[in-house]
């Protein structure tokens, strides 16, 4: 019975060490995915639209190039804000295993 007690006892606590590093590893992931997409994929597809939209006004591209322009800068800060989302539920999470805030 003690034996059997220690086991699950061990198990617990390698499955909590487990759930952290995975924790840990996710918000790693997000920090990258965010830090990626906000020096590097945003500016260049704003960079992209300023492009295109001097294009359009000069006649050179149409309306519909200038628009998905204008989609790619919302797409890249809308997957900035999940990026965001996706490292506070992992920190939410790691405070929970832990019982407290960080």
């Amino acid at each position: 019975m003690l034996n059997a007690a220690r086991a699950r006892k061990e198990a617990t606590a390698n499955q909590v060490v487990s759930d952290l590093a995975e924790g840990l590893a996710g918000i790693e992931a997000a920090r990258q995915t965010e830090n990626l997409l906000s020096n590097s994929l945003l500016p260049q597809a704003e960079l992209t639209f300023q492009a295109a939209l001097a294009g359009y006004e000069t006649g050179k591209v149409d309306f519909a190039t200038l628009l998905d322009a204008q989609r790619q800068i919302r797409q890249a800060r809308q997957n900035r804000i999940k990026a965001q989302a996706e490292a506070q539920m992992r920190l939410a999470e790691i405070e929970r295993l832990l019982g407290e805030d960080l």
